[in-house]
C-alpha cells in the first residue's frame, strides 16, 4: 500500500488530531458480469483552512448558476451504471442479507463515479483502495497541497479537484466553481466523505448537485454537540443537563445549573478534543482557560468552526461506541463495541474490543437509543459512530459522529462481523439497498490506542516489537518515533504513540488478555521532559469491566 504522507503533499502537519491508524487488506471480489436481472510548494493557508466555517446556509441558485451545475447531474437517473441496472433488478434481489445479493451490490457499484470531499489523512488511503478495488470511480476535491494530488497521479484516484480552504465565507460557491472549472467528462452518482470536518460541505455539494444525499440540517445538528442536544430533547429522548459557554463569564452560571461532577467541551471537537471533567467552578474556569490557549487555527483548523463550549453533566457508567448503517432510513446494521477506561482528566481513548462483552439485553437498549438519535437528527444514509454510556439511568448518547469512525474502528467491524463499513457507506451513498450480513462473531478483537503517560521525548523505536512473536497480535503501528516530542495527561491531552491490535479465534478474553500482558511488559520509550515525573502507560485492571 502506497503511503501518501511520504510521497508529496501535506500531511496535516499542523492537526493535532493526526493519527496515522492501522490498515487492513483488501477484500477481494470475485469478477463477474453484470448482464441481466440478477445482476511540492507548499501553499500554508491549505493547511490552516480544511474545514466548513459555521452556520455556513446554502445560497439560492438562480437560473444562471443552476444552468452551470447542471453539467454535473443529469436529471435522467440513467446516466451511469449503477443506475441504468437499479431498477431491473427484482427488490427481493438487493433486501436481503446473504452472499450472492452482496456481490449484486458489488457489480452495480463498478464504474459508478463518487466525488470526495476532503480525502483527509494519509492514514485513510485503504478507503480509496477499498473502493478502487470495487470498481469505483473516485474523485477528490481537497487543498493545493493536499496529499491526494499525488494518489491521483499514481491512478488510486481517477482525477483530483484543487481547492483553496482559506477565505471560508466564500468556500461553498467556490467549491462548486472548481468542480466546474475542472472540466471533467463525468457525472457524479454521489458526493460523500470519511473525514469529520468535510460533512456538511459534502451534503451542501451534493444538495446543489441535485443528489439525494443526507440533509444539511441534519449535518449541522451532529456537528455541532449542543444542537445535538437541543434536537434530542425535542424528540423525547434523554439528554443531559446543559448550558452554552460563549465565554469565560458563562462558567458560574452553567456550573450552577449543571452541577458537579461536570463536563466541559467544544461543541465543534472531534476525537475527544479538550473534554475535560470538573468537580468545581473554579477547576471548571482554570479548564475553560488551558483549553482557549489552544483555540489557535494555526495548530487545528477545526477552531475556525467556532469556539464556543459546552457544560453538561457528568455521565457515569461505563463507555461504548455503535456503529450503524442506514439505508433510506432504515438501520440495517448496529453493533457495539466496549470502550475502555480513559485516562482522567482527559476522556482520551485508550483501547476497545468487538464484539462488545456487555450483556445482551443493555446492548439492545443502548443500540435502540443511538438508532434513535441519528434518526431524530434527520439522517437517512450511511455509516454513523455513536458513542454512549449506559449510566445508573440506563443509555445516555454523547455523541453522533455522521461518518464512519476513524482509528481501528473499520478494523474491528470488519474482523468481528465481516462487514465493511467502507463499502456499505459507499453503496447507501449510491442509493444501492444494503444488508449486510452478520449471524455470528467471526472472531474476537482488541485494541489499545497507547498514550502517553508523560511527557518528554521518543528515545527509541520498535519498542513494541517483541509483541509479534505472540501469532494472536494481529499488527503494531507506532505514531511517534524516535526524537518526536509527546505530550502526557499532566500537561494536556495525551499523545497517541501507538496501536497494538490482537485478534483471537476462541473468545474476547483471550484477546483482552493478551494486551494486558504486553503493557505489563512494555517498557516506556520517553525520556521525561521534566525530573520525576515519569510512570508507567495507564493501563490499569479496572479499564475493562466486562472480562
Amino acid at each position: 500500500m502506497t503511503s501518501y504522507g511520504s510521497s508529496g503533499g501535506v500531511e496535516f502537519a499542523l492537526n493535532k488530531r493526526h493519527m496515522p491508524r492501522s490498515q487492513v487488506e483488501a477484500v477481494p471480489i470475485d469478477d463477474v458480469d453484470i448482464s441481466d436481472d440478477d445482476s511540492s510548494s507548499i501553499n500554508p493557508s491549505s493547511l490552516r483552512a480544511n474545514f466548513l466555517p459555521p452556520n455556513l446556509d446554502l445560497p439560492a441558485l438562480d437560473p444562471t448558476t443552476i444552468d452551470r451545475y447542471g453539467s454535473l447531474h443529469d436529471s435522467s437517473p440513467f446516466f451511469s451504471p449503477v443506475f441504468a441496472h437499479l431498477p431491473s433488478i427484482r427488490p427481493d434481489k438487493l433486501h436481503v442479507a446473504s452472499e450472492d445479493a452482496q456481490t449484486l451490490r458489488r457489480k452495480l457499484m463498478r464504474d459508478s463515479n463518487i466525488l470526495i470531499i476532503q480525502g483527509g489523512y494519509s492514514g485513510k488511503t485503504f478507503i480509496y483502495e477499498r473502493l478502487r478495488d470495487l470498481g469505483v470511480n473516485l474523485y477528490i476535491l481537497d487543498g493545493p497541497d493536499s496529499v491526494w494530488k499525488k494518489a491521483a497521479e499514481d491512478g488510486l484516484i481517477v482525477d483530483f479537484i484543487e481547492l483553496d480552504f482559506t477565505d471560508n465565507d466564500t468556500i461553498f460557491p467556490r467549491a462548486m466553481d472548481a468542480i466546474v472549472d475542472a472540466g471533467l467528462d463525468v457525472q457524479f452518482d454521489a458526493v460523500t466523505t470519511y473525514y469529520e470536518d468535510a460533512v456538511a460541505l459534502a451534503a451542501r455539494i451534493g444538495t446543489a448537485m441535485g443528489l439525494t444525499v443526507n440533509d444539511v440540517e441534519a449535518c449541522d445538528r451532529a456537528r455541532n454537540k449542543r444542537r445535538t442536544r437541543e434536537v434530542m430533547a425535542v424528540a423525547g429522548l434523554p439528554v443531559p443537563l446543559f448550558q452554552k459557554v460563549l465565554g469565560e463569564e458563562d462558567i458560574p452560571r452553567a456550573c450552577e445549573h449543571v452541577g458537579f461532577p461536570l463536563i466541559l467541551k467544544p461543541v465543534y471537537g472531534a476525537a475527544s478534543m479538550g473534554v475535560t471533567k470538573a468537580h468545581s467552578t473554579e477547576e471548571a474556569v482554570g479548564a475553560y482557560r488551558k483549553l482557549f490557549k489552544t483555540f489557535d487555527v494555526k495548530e487545528d483548523t477545526i477552531w475556525a468552526q467556532g469556539t464556543e463550549m459546552v457544560i453538561e453533566e457528568f455521565y457515569d457508567g461505563d463507555e461504548f461506541d455503535i456503529d450503524i448503517l442506514l439505508s433510506d432510513g432504515i438501520a440495517v446494521y448496529a453493533k457495539v463495541s466496549d470502550n475502555w477506561a480513559c485516562c482522567d482528566p482527559w476522556f482520551q481513548e485508550t483501547g476497545t474490543n468487538c464484539p462488545s462483552l456487555y450483556p445482551q439485553d443493555k446492548q439492545n437498549e443502548l443500540i435502540k437509543l443511538a438508532v434513535d438519535s441519528t434518526l431524530s437528527l434527520g439522517f437517512k444514509y450511511g455509516s454513523f459512530h455513536v458513542e454512549c454510556k449506559y449510566t445508573s439511568r440506563g443509555p445516555r448518547m454523547i455523541e453522533v459522529n455522521a461518518r464512519m469512525g476513524g482509528v481501528s474502528v473499520r478494523d474491528a467491524n470488519l474482523i468481528a462481523w465481516g462487514v465493511d463499513l467502507v463499502e456499505e457507506h459507499a453503496m447507501a451513498m449510491l442509493k444501492i439497498p444494503i444488508r449486510p450480513l452478520f449471524e455470528k462473531p467471526l472472531k474476537y478483537f482488541a485494541e489499545s490506542a497507547i498514550n502517553a503517560p508523560y511527557s518528554g521525548t521518543i528515545n527509541t523505536d520498535n519498542w513494541l516489537d517483541f509483541a509479534l512473536e505472540n501469532p494472536l497480535v494481529h499488527k503494531i503501528s507506532y505514531f511517534k518515533h524516535k526524537g518526536d516530542v509527546v505530550v502526557g495527561p499532566k500537561d494536556s491531552v495525551p499523545d497517541w504513540m501507538a496501536e497494538i491490535i490482537v485478534v483471537s479465534e476462541e473468545n474476547q478474553e483471550e484477546a483482552i488478555k493478551l494486551i494486558r500482558s504486553v503493557m505489563k511488559k512494555a517498557e516506556v520509550p520517553i525520556t521525561a521532559k521534566e525530573f520525576e515525573t515519569e510512570r508507567a502507560f495507564f493501563f490499569p485492571d479496572y479499564a475493562h469491566p466486562f472480562c
